[in-house]
């Protein structure tokens, strides 16, 4: 029995070897078919590198134009359409003006090949097609149509006003232009345009922000309160010359300020207005103010006030005017002066309305050359122990000395060179009233007794008015080489 038993184990472990192996043969059946699609794929992927060595990718693309799959040759006879010829229709008033596109892009094989591995290309740019469709455009003639106004700043109805831009029929030929190119860049694919849609734009509209605050200045300056005292008289400005001192920028012109305060000197300054006189024989008479008898405005420094006040933030301001000159000399000469009458060869001094002296005097020589000219005249200044020195219209030469020296000043603030002086050596002449007919006339200048030339110089001032009248000269030789005023009546 245990020989038995040993037998029939033993056989069962003879067997157990068998039952062990049947695994193995299971796996490698399954590995046959991993081979083989191994195999398979590695022999796909080792033709797809060999074909996308010549062909472009699925997802290729030049210009966005798909060109999946394809090989450089079929790729540029696709990409051809992006060269096909179109035409740049221009549409002007109903016509249309057709421009032929030039190749756009350069488009070769080569450049492809060298390419064909990229996803996403771009083609290169045939570098004449800008220049090419520049020149077409160019050659484009088109109406002179009327051209875009901007807005701007107007009076309207006495007040500043934005008036609105207006859009002309002027093509803006650049902007045309630059839409075409932009578009074939693009590959838009539609050229069509009507130049309707290109008329020059305004570069200034009615909204524009910096017309509205010029508006908004030159409101406040118009409407400012601006009162000038003009030595002691009141004048408000208009709106009207407010606004005639500004550009339609807003900005306040000194030049203009200067123009319109120089009006009103002319207007309220008194040596611009006539001097009236009453003489020693009740005769009234208006006279040219020899334009330093008075007083007048200081322009320059009035321009500058008002400019000042135009610029600044208050709405209402008085200005007190600088004056020049003497506000105390009236237009009415009645108080201070010196009287000469020509006809009678007489003079007169008045002081504080008081006839003071009343003397012969001996004036100009006989000739509208030498003559003593009628007129108002003021005394330019006073010199005492000089000397006058000249020469005649006959050439003979003169050097006179005096005690009293003043000399006047007359129309148009000539200084004539004529004056009041002593002349002693004449004495026996004064009285003679044809003593100028002579050779003891003067050279213009208004000879005088020692002892009353003496009272006047003492009481005279610089500034005093002169008031010479008469008509002796009318008839004399020669021409009156000074200013003359006979006067009207007033």
């Amino acid at each position: 029995m245990e020989n038995e038993e040993t037998v029939s184990r033993s056989v069962k472990n003879a067997r157990a070897p068998q039952n062990n192996k049947q695994p193995n043969k299971k796996k490698k059946k399954w590995l046959v078919p991993i081979v083989g699609l191994l195999i398979c794929l590695a022999l796909v992927f080792t033709g797809g590198l060999v074909y996308f060595q010549s062909h472009f990718f699925i997802t290729a693309k030049a210009n966005g134009v798909d060109i999946s799959l394809l090989n450089a040759k079929a790729a540029k006879e696709k990409l051809q359409q992006l060269n096909k010829a179109e035409d740049v229709v221009i549409k002007v008033n109903g016509k249309e003006e057709k421009i032929a596109l030039p190749e756009k892009y350069q488009i070769t094989e080569e450049y492809l090949k060298q390419n064909i591995g990229d996803r996403s290309i771009k083609l290169p740019i045939n570098e004449d097609y800008k220049n090419e469709l520049k020149n077409k455009l160019n050659e484009l003639t088109f109406e002179e149509g009327t051209p875009s106004q901007d807005a701007r700043i107007e009076k309207v109805d006495g007040n500043y006003q934005i008036l609105p831009e207006q859009i002309g029929t002027a093509v803006d030929k650049e902007a045309l232009m630059n839409q075409v190119l932009k578009d074939v860049d693009e590959n838009k694919g539609s050229y069509v345009y009507d130049v309707k849609e290109f008329y020059q734009k305004p570069t200034v509209t009615k909204d524009d922000k910096g017309l509205q605050e010029k508006l908004a200045s030159l409101s406040k300056k118009e409407n400012k309160a601006i009162t000038l005292d003009i030595n002691g008289e009141k004048l408000t400005l208009t709106k009207e010359e407010l606004q005639s001192f500004m550009d339609t920028a807003g900005n306040v012109d000194p030049n203009k300020v200067y123009a319109w305060v120089e009006q009103t000197n002319q207007k309220y300054g008194s040596i611009f207005k006539p001097i009236i006189f009453k003489n020693v024989h009740g005769v009234t008479t208006k006279y040219k103010n020899n334009g330093s008898y008075g007083w007048d405005i200081n322009m320059p420094q009035t321009r500058d006030l008002l400019v000042q006040a135009l610029n600044s933030d208050k709405d209402t301001e008085t200005i007190t005017v600088p004056i020049d000159g003497d506000v105390t000399q009236s237009s009415t000469v009645d108080k201070d002066y010196v009287e000469i009458d020509l006809n009678d060869q007489k003079m007169y001094f008045f002081k504080n309305g008081a006839k003071v002296v009343e003397t012969d005097v001996i004036t100009g020589r006989y000739n509208k050359g030498t003559a003593t000219v009628p007129g108002f005249h003021t005394i330019l200044y006073k010199d005492t122990d000089t000397k006058l020195e000249g020469e005649m219209l006959d050439g003979s030469k003169y050097s006179v000395p005096v005690k009293y020296w003043m000399p006047l000043k007359s129309f148009g603030g000539v200084v004539t060179q004529i004056g009041i002086h002593d002349a002693d050596y004449k004495a026996e002449y004064f009285g003679n009233k044809e003593a100028y007919k002579t050779n003891f006339g003067s050279n213009g200048c208004i000879n005088t007794p020692g002892a009353a030339v003496a009272q006047i110089f003492n009481g005279a001032y610089a500034g005093m008015p002169v008031i010479v009248y008469g008509h002796i000269y009318d008839d004399a030789p020669g021409e009156f080489d000074k200013p003359v005023d006979y006067g009207e009546p007033a």
